[in-house]
């Protein structure tokens, strides 16, 4: 059980550095394609031309990071409460092989 739910705690902190936009929540590859989508929107800046498929390219990082979060979420709190479902049928079993009040 401690295993999933340091699995969820993780996730769930990562998922508020992501909603806040944080890059250390992002995985690596992920924070490279960042650095290089705000490096073409500043030096696309300073010449004062848009680049809106950079800044469409930075916000589905951002949006598939959330969206990936949220499965591994909802994923490990699935495997948690399986897991604990197992053990409580195992549990009843036990108690169901004892014979007699002894």
């Amino acid at each position: 059980m401690n295993k999933y739910d340091r699995i969820i705690r993780t996730a769930q902190a990562k998922l508020k550095g992501v909603q806040a936009r944080e890059t250390w929540a992002l995985p690596v590859r992920d924070q490279a394609k960042i650095a290089g989508h705000v490096t073409v929107v500043i030096g696309k800046g300073v010449r004062q031309k848009s680049s809106p498929r950079a800044e469409r390219g930075i916000d589905q990082i951002w949006s598939n990071a959330e969206a990936a979060l949220r499965a591994e979420i909802s994923e490990a709190e699935k495997a948690k409460a399986k897991e604990t479902q197992q053990a409580a049928a195992a549990k009843v079993a036990a108690k169901a092989d004892r014979k007699g009040w002894w």
